[in-house]
């Protein structure tokens, strides 16, 4: 496989594949696939059996989506620009490590680089991260169970309760207030609770509130280019997988996908069925617009879903296994919006930092979100795994850094990947306790 200018994912093939497509109508099926009984090197075997997939980026960084996945799903709800919320959110968290998810734990925090704007009730099981313009929610409740920390104002006419620390770079102004910990504003700023106060401990002094969402160009992975690199290079011919063959599905089609690397021109019909039996790679050159979309994984499968138009969902999807969600990543890389129209079960992360995610629909999430944007008009539930912490565990690093982010969220001291010793050495929300980057969770 040659090297590719800008990335070059290594997502091979096993020593069989085996791609079946059922469709109802009586129209020609995705054949079965011939056994591939070519010898595989030892790196294409070791993708099958957990190891990488690499993926190499433009600046010469060598990672891979699982460590990708690591440091860009950090919080249970990130986006670039804003949050436009007129419906309920709420994040918890679990460890699918430990088990499916039963009841909502503390963690699953929250966080945009834009305007955080909110006219129905939210409740963050974490903390709770604004790098725009300022925090404003109406006669609701807004409840955090973490710390908060806003880059600008925070205005609201309903209840703000706040479990750790409020940092409000600007004037905060609420009905009804409640902090567990410090309430920090620059000197000169007012802290106005109109009704209940139930915040003792004032301090006033420089808030900084960096961007917290992994959004800065040179960061972002470029999921159109990645996809057309495996236009000509993948599993297709192998498994009798035309470029076509999930454009205009009807019915209930089903493809059942094994250990490889596969590419489609779009996904496109009434109803598709995608089982990963193994470790899965589809690329998708176009949309994917589906009525209805299901993802079964087996028993320790795995699939990046790498997208590079947009998605367009018009009935109730289910995507992956809330046992398991750190397996399932989807990429988006259009620049449109992504639509769940009828909403969604999803346990899986969804990566779209170009697009717009549109929930009118109620959305359960059991993984992560993130997005340029989020406006959610259907009731939104995210149960954050902490198994994301672990998934770039078997990837590749060579422990020299610029950031966090090259230490798999751990501190970076001097160029080398250390002991934290204050909170800013890690990567938000992680908070630094006894050299680690920890979630905070009160």
């Amino acid at each position: 496989m040659s090297a590719r200018p800008l990335l070059l994912v290594c997502l091979v093939a096993c020593t069989q594949v085996d791609v079946v497509a059922v469709r109802p109508d009586g129209s020609p099926p995705i054949p079965d696939a011939d056994v591939l009984d070519a010898e595989v090197p030892d790196a294409e075997i070791g993708f099958c059996e957990g190891d990488g997939p690499l993926v190499l980026v433009g600046d010469g960084r060598l990672g891979c989506t699982g460590a990708v996945a690591q440091t860009t799903f950090r919080y249970a709800i990130c986006t670039c620009e804003g949050m436009a919320l007129s419906a309920p959110v709420t994040t918890d968290a679990f460890d699918s490590r430990e088990g499916p998810y039963t009841s909502g734990e503390g963690g699953g925090s929250l966080a945009t680089n834009g305007r955080f704007d909110a006219s129905a009730d939210v409740d963050v099981g974490g903390g709770l991260d604004v790098g725009g313009s300022g925090l404003l929610f109406g006669a609701t409740d807004l409840r955090v169970r973490a710390r908060l920390r806003s880059a600008g104002p925070l205005n609201g006419d309903g209840l703000l309760v706040v479990g750790g620390d409020a940092s409000v770079n600007g004037d905060l102004r609420v009905e009804d207030l409640f902090v567990g910990g410090t309430v920090l504003v620059p000197d000169g700023a007012t802290v106005e609770a109109r009704g209940i106060d139930e915040a003792p401990r004032r301090d006033s002094g420089p808030v900084d509130v960096p961007p917290p969402c992994d959004c800065a160009p040179e960061r972002l992975l470029d999921i159109g280019a990645l996809v057309a690199a495996h236009a000509a290079e993948n599993d297709n011919a192998a498994a009798g997988l035309e470029a076509d063959a999930l454009d205009g599905l009807t019915g209930d089609a089903r493809i059942t996908l094994p250990c490889g690397r596969y590419h489609v021109d779009r996904v496109s019909g009434e109803a598709l069925t995608i089982e990963a039996t193994g470790r899965v790679a589809l690329f998708v050159a176009g949309d994917l617009a589906l009525g209805q979309l299901t993802i079964d994984l087996a028993p320790g499968a795995e699939i990046d879903l790498f997208i590079a138009g947009n998605v367009l969902g018009q009935a109730r999807w289910t995507l992956g296994d809330p046992s398991q969600p750190a397996n399932a990543r989807i990429y988006v890389g259009g620049g449109g919006t992504l639509e769940l129209a009828g909403g969604a079960t999803f346990a899986g992360n969804v990566y779209a930092p170009n697009a717009e995610l549109v929930t009118p629909a109620s959305v359960e999430v059991f993984g992560s979100l993130f997005a340029r944007r989020i406006a959610a008009s259907g009731p939104l539930t995210v149960h954050y795994d902490k198994a994301l912490s672990a998934t770039g565990e078997g990837c590749p690093t060579t422990g020299s850094c610029t950031s966090c982010l090259d230490c798999g969220n751990q501190a970076c001291i001097g160029g080398r990947c250390g002991d934290c010793a204050t909170d800013g050495d890690c990567c938000a929300p992680l908070v630094c306790a006894v050299g680690t980057c920890v979630p905070q969770i009160l």
